[in-house]
């Protein structure tokens, strides 16, 4: 088909859109547009003006200026309150962890003399669960209010919003539509929870021995190397010295700091179930959890990140403080599934995590590449990293993560199972009173408050 073609068979369309909106919308605000929903009485009116001229009666005057009157009244009616009519929304709340509940407020304010007689609110946000969206109605000059709660299910990035107000004329002949294109985005954290007792490599308890330790300059030496210009005389090994015929030096053990590494194995290839009890959403609750433990527990430890969520490395230095918890948090709150073996991340992440940290890999892989990722931790813990494990697993899994866990045993590293049924209690509670609205046999309705613990 030509473009001429094309032209001329496009032109229908853009002229019956004209009608049924430009037309109509003329000098409206931007966001506000009016469109005739039955435009099919209309067509009647060069039929009446026709049976007028040719055999004039009053009946073809009284239909069509009933035509008209009843077109002008309906399209005023709905003009007025698509100029007089506003709506707000309001998210109660900043912080949002999953298993929280979300709360919306609602206003809808008609500050023309004509009541409002219908209004549907239509939502198009993507938080699951969600749908505030329904149909109300407002008197004239008056004020509609309502709220709309849901549960955070899942943690993520979720939108609320946009969102619009359709209304109509009482003839139902005009449908007037004001856009709300402004969104929020709601970051929802994932849940902290109560850990069991996290069992560290020896030496890491509190990493304030290396510094005590130093102050007396005595430590174990874990090798023996040749001297090199600048050692200090007082590392000379003398009895090696003495046996090989040159000047030996003693290498210090270096213990672990009191820093931490929190190394999350996203790769999607292990991960096991869905939801909640899935691999994937209980590591991501274990490493926030085990990131507030260290933060804010009785050690306050140095807390970092390393993970490969989605296609992006996420690389976050130990630090102290909440500022740093956060950081965590939000850097877990979108993560995804990734295509990056936990081996592969070690291997290549060696030369930043450094030395003297504590490393704990979180890792729902315990089978058959269990391993490889061994490796690479036995590795870490050459170049000073003291190291252990969280291995998390579905009941089905259990009996495969044994040879795992006896592999780890057989190395000396540190271990421990966590399975997706175990549910772990939240690390913080509050109790509070909300209104419930019940009914009753008869049809009437009351108000209780109900008391109820949240996490």
């Amino acid at each position: 088909m030509s473009e001429t073609t094309q032209e001329r068979s496009g032109w229908w369309p853009r002229l019956v859109a004209r009608w049924r909106t430009g037309l109509w919308s003329w000098r409206l605000p931007p966001q506000r547009t009016i469109r005739l929903a039955v435009g099919w009485p209309l067509l009647l009116t060069p039929f009446l003006l026709f049976g007028q001229i040719v055999t004039p009666h009053p009946v073809w005057v009284v239909l069509l200026v009933a035509l008209i009157a009843v077109y002008a009244l309906g399209y005023l009616w709905i003009r007025s309150q698509v100029l007089t009519v506003t709506f707000t929304r309001q998210r109660q709340g900043t912080v949002l962890v999953a298993g929280d509940r979300l709360r919306e407020d609602f206003a809808l304010t008609n500050r023309s003399g004509l009541p409002l007689q219908w209004a549907a609110f239509v939502d198009d946000s993507d938080l699951p669960g969600y749908a505030p969206g329904s149909v109300i109605a407002c008197g004239p000059m008056g004020d509609y209010r309502w709220w709309q709660e849901a549960e955070c299910a899942r943690r993520g990035v979720f939108r609320l919003g946009p969102h619009r107000l359709e209304m109509g004329d009482p003839f139902g002949l005009f449908q007037a539509i004001l856009d709300y294109p402004d969104f929020e985005n709601v970051l929802i954290y994932p849940r902290v929870v109560q850990l069991p007792q996290v069992e560290l490599p020896r030496g890491s308890a509190d990493g304030h021995a290396p510094r005590r330790r130093s102050l007396t300059g005595q430590r174990a030496a874990a090798s023996v190397r040749d001297y090199t210009p600048g050692d200090s005389m007082r590392l000379v090994h003398w009895p090696t010295s003495a046996h090989r015929g040159r000047l030996t030096v003693k290498e210090l053990e270096l213990e672990p700091s009191g820093d931490v590494w929190i190394v999350l194995d996203l790769n999607a290839a292990v991960q096991r179930g869905e939801g909640s009890t899935g691999t994937l959403e209980y590591a991501i609750m274990l490493a926030a959890s085990l990131a507030a433990e260290m933060v804010s527990g009785n050690e306050r430890r140095a807390v970092g990140l390393l993970t490969v969520a989605g296609d992006a490395v996420t690389t976050l230095a130990p630090q102290p403080g909440q500022a740093q918890l956060w950081a965590i948090m939000r850097a877990l709150a979108p993560a995804l599934a990734s295509s990056t073996p936990l081996d592969a991340l070690l291997q290549r992440s060696l030369r930043v995590l450094g030395r003297r940290h504590t490393l704990i890999v979180i890792t729902p892989s315990v089978g058959e590449d269990a391993p490889r990722w061994i490796a690479e931790v036995v590795r870490a813990q050459g170049q000073g990293l003291a190291s252990s494990v969280i291995a998390v697993t579905t009941p089905d899994d259990e009996s495969a993560a044994a040879e795992t866990l006896r592999l780890l045993g057989r190395l000396d590293i540190p271990y421990q199972l966590m399975r997706t049924d175990v549910r772990l209690r939240a690390a913080l509670t509050y109790r509070r009173t909300r209104k419930v609205i019940r009914s009753t046999p008869t049809g009437g309705a009351f108000t209780v408050e109900v008391e109820e613990e949240v996490g």
